[in-house]
């Protein structure tokens, strides 16, 4: 895989915008590397506010990887928030790979485990509170019912509390979403429900534990001198915030590297799962009283977060003239040219990014899974961007040739689609172990936008092409109909007129129709008919209009031809049917009775003029034919 010989760990991830995921890869990526090993990264955007068709097409990226070539493969699924997206990919994994299996923060039956221990996780911010800062009236706001990380923690802060002699109440307990959504419910429930205000409200993440403190604020509550609040996994967005939250900081990297490390040993010692148990660590901050606000990790993570924040916001307004760009080309490789000028300024540490696109997107059927033959149509290597790149690859490679070297490589693999629409993946690799964060979210969806909006101008174009062709075409014999004979040979026969030189119309009829289509049916007739429209077309030359204008009846009009011409080209048509004829190819015989005008028409003359000349001609010679056949003049 990467065409380098290495061995590759899969990881298969979602929602590369949460600080935790960074963490964990970040860890696991320096690992790998240390160890020579390549690492693709899969990751889904996630299903949060999106609708139920965008989630189907945010899990095909689970189809993409070559699962059976991967040396290990590393879950961190504990993110998703259905449980069928996680069965989906737990499953295969299972029974493609036979190669070791990590699962991060997430117990998964059979496979190695790597996890924080639950049991004492939250002992060190809960001793904290209840020694230090003698709080005794606590309250605990955990996450989902059923959510195993929720239940082992809320299980924790019970033990603690009793093994101080103390018992939870129920109303002691709020159960959340370990997101943003619940602040202002979990707040009505510990202070209006008649119970003594909490001297500390420990939370069971961090997100919670700042969403509580916004809230408490919003209510003139002081934090911390009115009500402590405390969380849990020890992210840098904590420090970020004001109160800086108190925390258990878990040890995402480590747990990246020892999944990696798992993968390492059981290459040659296989035996049985094991499972790995890391300890979190207290860190004091401004939510519990016990950091300053001169702190200098305090304020480097906050500058940080503000740089990170203009620089957020500077994407943004970026990205928004992107959008516009773009919208203003209608081919991919104006998209490819487009991209060119905002890839490097505007991705920390790229060093190397490709969008591949299925092949034959331009078809009419709906894709849903990837192709197995995929081009890259815009790439961007070592540094340099490679102008309208079309570059075919297989599916199963990941990337073409020429994308990688020899060192341990490092992609993120990124899903683009419209709802459940597949358009391809994105590839990234950066300088150093760089998690694809909310920016690259926000430039997929952008780009997903636009080649959707691309693939559809282009297929309304071909449409419009297809409607202008069958509005000017006979369905049957791809000759112009009578209008077009109309509009063009109108156009021709008052271009004669005002330059005074001679025009013609020769009318055909095809003889016999009905009763081919009566003795040898419809299909027959059909076949008779094309075989007079293909002959017209051979024997009349490319500067003449040639129409079938109804049933058996063909119009062919010219400029700047003498009579004698016009004879010859009569003439080859009734020699070529002959021809025909005399192969036996079919049981009946082709023929087709013609009549033509040749003259420079006056100013007074028109077009269907000539085509009443042609036509009388046409119809004389149409009775001495079957004269000469021995046919019913009728």
């Amino acid at each position: 895989m990467f065409h380098n010989d290495r061995k590759t760990i899969g990881v298969f991830a979602e929602n590369m915008s949460s600080e935790v995921q960074h963490k964990v890869c970040d860890g696991l990526i320096r690992e790998a590397t240390d160890r020579g090993y390549n690492v693709a990264l899969f990751s889904s955007q996630g299903s949060y506010g999106q609708s139920p068709l965008f989630c189907e097409g945010d899990m095909q990226i689970y189809q993409l990887p070559p699962y059976e070539e991967l040396s290990g493969a590393i879950l961190i699924l504990d993110t998703m928030d259905k449980k069928e997206n996680i069965q989906t990919v737990v499953d295969l994994v299972k029974k493609r790979c036979s190669c070791p299996i990590v699962s991060i923060r997430m117990t998964v039956p059979g496979v190695n485990t790597v996890l924080v221990d639950n049991s004492t996780c939250m002992e060190s911010v809960i001793r904290h509170v209840v020694e230090d800062h003698k709080c005794k009236n606590i309250c605990f706001m955990t996450g989902p019912r059923d959510h195993f990380d929720a239940i082992e923690r809320l299980e924790s802060f019970k033990t603690i509390m009793a093994s101080y002699g103390r018992t939870v109440e129920d109303h002691q307990i709020y159960y959340g979403d370990f997101w943003k959504a619940h602040g202002v419910l979990a707040c009505d429930y510990f202070l209006n429900g008649g119970h003594e205000r909490p001297d500390a409200i420990i939370c069971a993440n961090d997100y919670m534990a700042i969403t509580m403190i916004s809230e408490l604020i919003s209510r003139g509550y002081r934090v911390p001198d009115d009500i402590i609040v405390t969380g849990y996994d020890g992210l840098d967005y904590g420090l970020s915030f004001s109160p800086a939250v108190t925390t258990a900081e878990a040890p995402f990297e480590d747990m990246g590297r020892e999944g990696v490390k798992l993968i390492d040993k059981q290459q040659t010692d296989r035996t049985h799962p094991e499972t790995i148990y890391l300890k979190s660590k207290l860190c004091l901050r401004e939510s519990c009283g016990c950091l300053k606000k001169h702190d200098l990790k305090l304020m480097a993570i906050r500058r940080e977060q503000y740089e990170a924040l203009q620089q957020g916001n500077h994407r943004s307004t970026v990205f928004s003239y992107m959008s516009t760009q773009l919208a203003e080309h209608s081919t991919l490789e104006g998209i490819s040219d487009i991209l060119s000028n905002y890839l490097a300024g505007n991705f920390t540490n790229l060093r190397s990014y490709a969008v591949c696109l299925n092949r034959d997107m331009s078809s009419d059927h709906k894709m849903l899974k990837y192709t197995e033959d995929m081009d890259v149509r815009v790439a961007y290597v070592d540094g340099k961007m490679r102008p309208r790149a079309n570059v075919p690859f297989k599916k199963k490679d990941l990337l073409p040739a020429g994308f990688t070297g020899s060192e341990p490589q490092a992609w993120y693999f990124i899903p683009l689609h419209f709802l459940d629409y597949s358009l391809g993946y994105e590839a990234f690799r950066f300088d150093d172990a760089h998690p694809a964060g909310i920016t690259y979210f926000q430039f997929d969806v952008i780009l997903c936008n636009n080649i959707y909006e691309t693939l559809t101008y282009a297929k309304m174009q071909k449409m419009i092409r297809e409607l202008q062709t069958s509005s000017l075409h006979d369905a049957l014999t791809g000759l112009y109909n009578r209008g077009a004979f109309t509009t063009y040979g109108g156009q021709l026969f008052e271009a004669a007129k005002a330059s005074k030189s001679p025009v013609f119309i020769a009318v055909l009829d095809m003889d016999n129709l009905k009763i081919i289509n009566d003795v040898y049916g419809h299909v027959e007739g059909d076949y008779a008919l094309k075989r007079v429209a293909t002959t017209i077309s051979k024997c009349c030359s490319d500067q003449f209009i040639f129409a079938r204008t109804g049933g058996d009846e063909y119009y062919v009009i010219g400029q700047d031809v003498d009579e004698k011409a016009v004879a010859e080209c009569m003439n080859a048509i009734e020699k070529e049917l002959e021809a025909f004829n005399a192969s036996k190819k079919k049981k009946y015989e082709i023929h087709a009775s013609s009549g033509y005008y040749v003259d420079v028409p006056s100013a007074e003359e028109t077009m269907d003029d000539f085509i009443k000349v042609a036509d009388s001609f046409m119809y004389h010679n149409k009775l001495e034919n079957k004269k000469r056949r021995g046919e019913p003049l009728r």
